[in-house]
């Protein structure tokens, strides 16, 4: 299986190509370079609309799977959220997997292949949460992108589904873990008493891949997170 992989060169990106390569063809695109033992990097800038036109300008392949797993927020009250900060988290985690997504779509009805998309979401693509207007706003975009394509294109074996992790230790979350207050709040606030891994998605991912009866579907790991909060 060829796949795309977007965000491929930190945290749940990078740990998804390491995971995937020794069983599939992987190609990453990522802004910053990542060493991969097996398969290709793509440097990209996602923010970036021609980078993403001409990589498909120039794409003679035909992939099987998209991951998209780049992911950035912002932590700032809404009211003091500078409206091009607010646009570059959209772009990142909205427009380019939708942008990604429409180019792999037109080759395959085109060529009349399957394919899978998977979106990295996030639990704040179904809560909300403070100081995070455009990341939860984008998440749930993200979500709302999945359904409609796993709904528009299932009759063309075109499937969508979209992963909503809670809270995963990567570089993004770093700071979390080193603030013995939020690292309190974190364990308090999740019934399982602890944080994610990466590897933790590896599995849905590889449900999202293989289960062709699977399509629209968000499946949450988040330690319990969402299920309710103590009073």
């Amino acid at each position: 299986m060829k796949i795309l992989i977007t965000g491929g060169s930190s945290g749940i990106g990078k740990s998804l190509a390491e995971y995937l390569m020794h069983t599939h063809e992987i190609t990453v695109l990522d802004k910053n370079h990542t060493y991969l033992d097996k398969g290709r990097f793509i440097a990209m800038d996602l923010l970036s609309l021609e980078e993403i036109a001409n990589f498909f300008s120039q794409l003679p392949e035909n992939y099987d799977a998209l991951i998209n797993a780049a992911g950035i927020r912002e932590i700032v009250p809404p009211h003091e959220l500078e409206v091009n900060e607010w646009e570059k988290v959209q772009k990142i985690n909205v427009t380019a997997p939708f942008l990604l997504a429409k180019q792999l779509i037109r080759k395959a009805l085109a060529n009349h292949n399957k394919l899978s998309i998977i979106n990295i979401a996030s639990i704040s693509g179904l809560l909300a949460e403070p100081d995070r207007a455009a990341y939860v706003t984008s998440k749930h975009a993200l979500i709302g992108l999945t359904k409609q394509l796993a709904f528009q294109y299932g009759k063309h074996g075109i499937r969508a589904n979209a992963i909503a992790p809670g809270v995963i230790e990567t570089p993004l979350t770093a700071a979390y873990f080193d603030d013995p207050t939020k690292r309190a709040l974190i364990k308090n606030n999740t019934p399982l008493a602890h944080w994610g891994k990466p590897e933790h998605l590896h599995g849905l991912v590889d449900l999202c891949l293989h289960n062709d009866y699977m399509t629209g579907s968000v499946l949450v790991c988040d330690g319990g997170w969402s299920c309710g909060k103590s009073l």
